[in-house]
């Protein structure tokens, strides 16, 4: 399988998708979210990862503010090879500062020779927030999804925080360990001006960093990333959002 799964939206520059209360961290990362967004809206991220030729990855996201459900339909591919990835998501609110949801994937892989595989996985999280900081736990890929070649997707914990110590200014971080790899992600978001966001962002295992900036007006939301590998070419990244408030 190709390593690359775009979440969109903020997450595209500060790299953090667990403590985000928006709609594309809820139906990627941590299904819990989708209790705390307070409205219902879709969205779409387009991208070409690292400038690879003749590759580009899409992704529909809608959610439902009651009851807490979302969907969201990505796909990448280039001629011989195609993968597709179905989410689907729900939230339970226990409290107002207390939520955790479900996430089902279904993974489904077109790749030449190899033919056809099908690969479902199970997000769980948990999502604890305060007026200035949020707090997540997240059990990714549950069940050890393993493809017919073998190829494992491992188990992992994704640890995540978002702190907004002083107002429209934001510090968050992403831990996530599996049983073969470590990854720490972090990112700053903060606004200088009305409407307007700044978006910053480093992860390691493979290190990556990232800048962008978000623009809403009223209902609509659109975000920019670019995103820098070490060793391949840099991704561009865009997302348009349509919130609906009543």
């Amino acid at each position: 399988m190709f390593d690359f799964n775009e979440i969109g939206g903020p997450a595209s520059a500060n790299f953090v998708s667990s403590t985000t209360l928006s709609l594309y961290d809820g139906t990627a990362t941590n299904p819990a979210i989708l209790s705390q967004i307070g409205h219902s809206g879709f969205a779409l991220v387009h991208t070409k990862p690292f400038a690879i030729s003749n590759l580009s990855y899409h992704r529909l996201i809608m959610n439902l503010k009651r009851p807490f459900l979302g969907f969201a339909l990505s796909s990448l591919g280039q001629p011989g090879y195609y993968e597709y990835i179905i989410a689907l998501a729900t939230s339970f609110a226990l409290k107002n500062n207390f939520a955790y949801g479900l996430i089902l994937k279904l993974n489904y892989l077109s790749i030449g020779n190899y033919g056809k595989d099908f690969l479902p996985s199970l997000n769980l999280g948990i999502l604890y927030r305060q007026s200035n900081y949020r707090l997540a736990v997240v059990l990714e890929d549950l069940n050890n999804p393993k493809s017919r070649a073998g190829d494992l997707i491992p188990a992992s914990v994704r640890l995540g925080c978002t702190v907004e110590p002083v107002a429209d200014f934001r510090l968050s971080g992403d831990f996530l360990k599996s049983t073969n790899y470590e990854r720490l992600l972090t990112g700053v978001d903060f606004s200088l001006l009305p409407m307007v966001s700044f978006r910053v962002g480093i992860a390691t295992n493979p290190y990556h960093l990232a800048a962008g900036i978000g623009i809403s007006l009223k209902t609509f939301s659109l975000d920019y990333a670019c995103r820098y590998h070490t060793r391949l070419k840099e991704t561009h990244i865009l997302s348009l959002a349509v919130a609906f408030k009543s």
